[in-house]
């Protein structure tokens, strides 16, 4: 479904990604133009030159937008289409499968699940892969302008992977906590909505607010625990992150000192150092999100509802 759509907006995504590599090459450029004196005062040479610069900045500007746009609204018809899709399930299922439904589940599903991977959908989709486009497209754009300092740059976050990789399963394990607590509120509130006038004639408000608060305490317990071991795991990746640009500072700067690498170059490391690290950094977050996504996923594996034929 939405193959097309989908699609050109994949690659308007990757687009942008590539007139950002060509806008640093060109500013590399301008940095080793503007140190010989020769082509420096040469009009023809830098009018072409700065005529160039003009053409990208236009056609980048113009990709970022159509991405932007494009992005947001694919995801919003993928999350329509689910949305629509749920409800199709009810409608096309017969009145034996609907009498055999759990209401507090059901409940539970549009409350949690569906609103999780519509979020996702808009949130993190094209994010996520525009950060991991930007990741590989970088490196080797970076190895085809010096293979040591890519190196320099890039065997140090190697261990970073290692830790990301550890952590981002802690922090899942947290995330499904929470989840389960918060089943637990909805499936408590499904049964006071059910039972209420059984609740009204036992007098058992005392027993069924105490059960309440119990819930809701284990729920705000295990989100407290998950920020706090999330913050201290990100904070981590984050100075752990600055290893590589600390090590790249070092050695560029020696080798621009003894001239093996030009300044131009040296400035495409240093600005493109952020999307290698950066990525890497965020790897955690966006491990947990994804994680949480394909389980919400599974849960409403079978419900989702979609008449192919008119798409």
């Amino acid at each position: 479904m939405h193959k097309v759509l989908f699609t050109t907006a994949l690659l308007f995504t990757f687009l942008s990604v590539i007139l950002n590599l060509c806008w640093n090459k060109f500013l590399a450029q301008l940095l080793d133009v503007l140190g010989t004196t020769d082509l420096f005062h040469s009009e023809n040479g830098m009018g072409m030159f700065f005529a160039t610069g003009t053409l990208i900045v236009v056609v980048h500007t113009i990709s970022e937008y159509l991405s932007l746009y494009l992005s947001a609204y694919t995801c919003e018809t993928f999350a329509h289409e689910l949305r629509m899709g749920y409800a199709g399930y009810y409608l096309h299922s017969d009145v034996q499968t609907l009498s055999s439904l759990n209401v507090g589940e059901e409940q539970s599903a549009m409350q949690n699940e569906l609103k999780d991977i519509s979020d996702y959908l808009s949130e993190n989709l094209f994010s996520l892969m525009k950060q991991l486009g930007t990741f590989v497209v970088t490196v080797i754009f970076l190895l085809c302008q010096n293979m040591k300092l890519t190196m320099i740059s890039v065997v140090p976050v190697i261990p970073l992977i290692l830790y990301c990789s550890f952590s981002s399963r802690i922090i899942k394990n947290y995330t499904q906590q929470c989840q389960n607590s918060r089943k637990k509120i909805n499936g408590l509130a499904d049964v006071i909505l059910e039972l209420f006038p059984i609740i009204q004639i036992y007098g058992a408000y005392e027993l069924i607010k105490g059960s309440m608060k119990e819930n809701l305490s284990e729920w705000g317990d295990s989100n407290i625990r998950k920020e706090r071991i999330s913050a201290r795991l990100m904070s981590l990746s984050g100075v752990l992150s600055f290893v590589p640009l600390l090590l790249l500072l070092g050695s560029g700067g020696f080798m621009v000192i003894n001239e093996t690498v030009s300044i131009g170059t040296f400035y495409i490391f240093i600005n493109l150092s952020g999307n290698v690290s950066g990525f890497l950094q965020n790897m955690p977050g966006i491990y947990a999100s994804f994680r949480r996504f394909s389980a919400s996923v599974d849960r409403l594996e079978g419900k989702i509802w979609f008449d192919t034929q008119f798409f």
